[in-house]
């Protein structure tokens, strides 16, 4: 399994107002596309700015070909007309698991 962790720098202050608007609008967009979610985060420690999400790909032509879908998408785009401004930075890390990795 491929793992794509994706953390999400925001505004200051912006944190509840994105997870609302991602939670009604985006999140079945994303979900329907990507397939599977492992986890998403925010924390509540250190930089409270962020928000940290997971997901389970079976390879990375899988991961390329979900993310094309979802980029195509027109109603993906429209999520990102609302929520994109509150985004200053991200960061993307592809993982796959050590041989003692609960996931692999």
């Amino acid at each position: 399994m491929l793992i794509e962790q994706r953390t999400y720098q925001l505004k200051p202050g912006s944190l509840h107002e994105f997870l609302r608007i991602y939670e009604g609008e985006g999140l079945k967009l994303q979900s329907e596309a990507l397939g599977n979610l492992i986890a998403y985060f925010k924390p509540e420690t250190g930089d409270v700015n962020r928000v940290i999400h997971i997901w389970g790909f079976d390879s990375y032509e899988d991961r390329a070909a979900r993310r094309a879908a979802l980029s195509s998408n027109l109603k993906w785009r429209e999520f990102l007309s609302k929520a994109g401004h509150l985004v200053v930075a991200q960061h993307v890390e592809l993982l796959t698991g050590a041989s003692f990795s609960p996931i692999q």
